[in-house]
Order: C-alpha cells, then sequence, then structure tokens
C-alpha cells in the first residue's frame, strides 16, 4: 500500500523530470518497473502510457476502511516543492528571483511567463515554467493585502459553476477568480499549447489554495483537454464551497494533495454549518508525520477539519514546509 501512495503522488513529477531530484525519483521507477502489480488501491485500468507521459491520468480508489496513510520522505519532498511555488506567489513579478521561495531545491530554473496583480480587493498570482521538470505552474496568492480580507469575509454561498448542479461555492473567492479568469486561462491555454510534454500543477497558500481548486474545476468544463496532465496542490487552503462543489472536485480524475499543517485554523473555516465542506485529498502534517487521508475529511479523522474542540493555531498556517511565507507589516 505504502508503494501505491508513493507512485501515485511522485509519478507525475518523476516522469517529466526524473533527473531533477534522482534520489526521490528511483523508487518510482524500481516500482513502475515492476512487473509485479503496484495494489489494488490503484486503478490500473486508468492509466494508459501514451507517447506523452504527462498524459498519464493516475486514478486512486479510497480504501474506506483504510482512513490514513503515512506518506514517505520522498513524498514530502514533493509536496514542498510545490509548497515554495505557492510561497512565491507572494513575492515574485516578472522575474524568479524571490529569497528562499524561488531558491528551494526542486524549483531552479524556473521562468516566469505572466504574472498578474488586479482588482479591488487585488487578485495576484503567475504561471511559471521549469524547463527542468517540465512544468507549468499556476500560482495564486494567498492573502497578503489587508484589503482582500473584504474577499475572505464575504462568506455566503453562491451558485457556481453553473454546469455543476446544485454547487455553491464562496463569493469572495470567487470574485478574485473571476476577476483575472479569462487573461490567466487564456494565458495557461497559450502556454500549455507551445509544451505539450509538460504537466501542469495548480498551486495555492490559503486564499490562493482556494482559487487554485476553482480554476480547477472550471478548467475542468471549458478546456477538459488538459485535464489528463493537471494536479492541485493547496496549502492551508480553506473551504471553498458545499458539498456538491467538493462533490465536483472529488469526481475529477486529477491528483489532489490539500495539505493541512497540525491544527492550521484556516481549513477549519468557513465552518460546516454555513454549508460549506472540504474536497479530497488531505495530506495532515503532523507531529513530524505527513498522513494521506483518504476518507471523507468533515470529520474526527486526521486533522479533526469538523471537530472545533481541537486545538487552533493561526501559526500554523504559516508553517508549511517549503512555503516560508512571512506576514506582512503592511
Amino acid at each position: 500500500m505504502r508503494a501505491a501512495l508513493l507512485y501515485v503522488v511522485l509519478f507525475p513529477f518523476c516522469q517529466a523530470a526524473p533527473h531533477v531530484v534522482p534520489d526521490i525519483c528511483k523508487p518510482v521507477h524500481e516500482i513502475a518497473g515492476s512487473s509485479a502489480p503496484v495494489s489494488s488501491a490503484v486503478d490500473t485500468a486508468a492509466m494508459e502510457t501514451t507517447e506523452t507521459p504527462t498524459e498519464t491520468i493516475i486514478a486512486t480508489t479510497l480504501i474506506q476502511d483504510e482512513p490514513e496513510k503515512v506518506v514517505s520522505r520522498q513524498e514530502d519532498d514533493v509536496l514542498a516543492i510545490f509548497a515554495a511555488y505557492s510561497g512565491a506567489a507572494y513575492k515574485v513579478t516578472n522575474e524568479w528571483d524571490c529569497e528562499y521561495a524561488c531558491q528551494y531545491p526542486g524549483t531552479e530554473g524556473t521562468i516566469i511567463e505572466y504574472n498578474w496583480n488586479i482588482g479591488f480587493p487585488p487578485s495576484a498570482g503567475y504561471i511559471a515554467r521549469n524547463p527542468n521538470s517540465k512544468t507549468i505552474i499556476t500560482a495564486f496568492q494567498g492573502t497578503e493585502d489587508q484589503s482582500q480580507w473584504l474577499d475572505n469575509l464575504d462568506v455566503a454561498l453562491k451558485p457556481w459553476p453553473e454546469a455543476i448542479n446544485g454547487s455553491k461555492v464562496h463569493t469572495g473567492f470567487l470574485h478574485g477568480y473571476l476577476d483575472v479568469r479569462d487573461d490567466v486561462v487564456n494565458e495557461l491555454k497559450t502556454i500549455a499549447s507551445k509544451y505539450l510534454d509538460y504537466s501542469i500543477a495548480l498551486v495555492g497558500h490559503s486564499l490562493g489554495g482556494a482559487r487554485a481548486a476553482l480554476c480547477l474545476l472550471d478548467l475542468s468544463i471549458t478546456t477538459p483537454e488538459l485535464l489528463p496532465r493537471m494536479y492541485l496542490y493547496t496549502q492551508g487552503q480553506p473551504r471553498t464551497g458545499n458539498k456538491e462543489f467538493a462533490n465536483a472536485i472529488d469526481a475529477l480524475s486529477v491528483p489532489k494533495y490539500r495539505e493541512v499543517y497540525e491544527y492550521d485554523i484556516v481549513p477549519r473555516i468557513p465552518p460546516t454549518f454555513l454549508g460549506y465542506a472540504h474536497h479530497l485529498t488531505e495530506v495532515w502534517i503532523h507531529n513530524n508525520e505527513t498522513v494521506l487521508c483518504v476518507n471523507p475529511i468533515d470529520d474526527n479523522s486526521c486533522s479533526g477539519n469538523g471537530d472545533l474542540l481541537h486545538p487552533l493555531s493561526i501559526l500554523d498556517h504559516f508553517r508549511y514546509p517549503g512555503l516560508k511565507y512571512e506576514i506582512s507589516s503592511n
């Protein structure tokens, strides 16, 4: 089972760039090269190797009687790389030259293709590509400006997208996404068409994670041909929509990793009694272990998102490995 989880998390990264972090990728290629079945937890029928490795779809069958799995150090390292890309959204403009996040191992050689800071409250982020890992990164910035709390506090649920019956999302999160949607989606489609052998990672910390999830569902409807290349990595993502929205995200055959560090308060909000629910798959960093939580997570499993009696911490929101986010004095 551990081998299967390692394979699912690392396969897209190592297929695209086995040379970037060879010690990480070696066990994945050992698994991929084995003649034995990887595990019953991996739906091998959904794996189709084509001429473009990043077009492989990896689907998991979630085992209800095994709700938690401890992941490996190699998986931790890959998750931290994408957390660094999320952290960079607070700093980068048109050059990959920020401190820490832009220097994080595995991000070397990244090239900024497009960046934005649009609207009021501002919605910011960037699209970049890494020729070494053959990855296109679309990163949405979290809360940096005090005015962005106007969006954060606009918690009314709004029907969206129209194509998903019953789906509703956080009005403030959606507002900032729609401000940039046309430009970001058009730029991403253009870049993706130039680099057909690149995978596409949507990333974001906090508010940025919510907007990355909105973008994923949006693209699944408007540009479904990109889905086989896509992955979602978020850190400290708040609940973003209702159960129908979460179900729609869960139904996508896209690897999704929603990290929660210890008892970060932000993934607990907005509360479930307002109609909110989380999508899968939670990755809980707890007591120096990283746990992949494969069951529905608005209950007492893993980070205990549904149990407000658990200790809550705002500082944990800034402690994700790789992120190195510093609270702004603005």
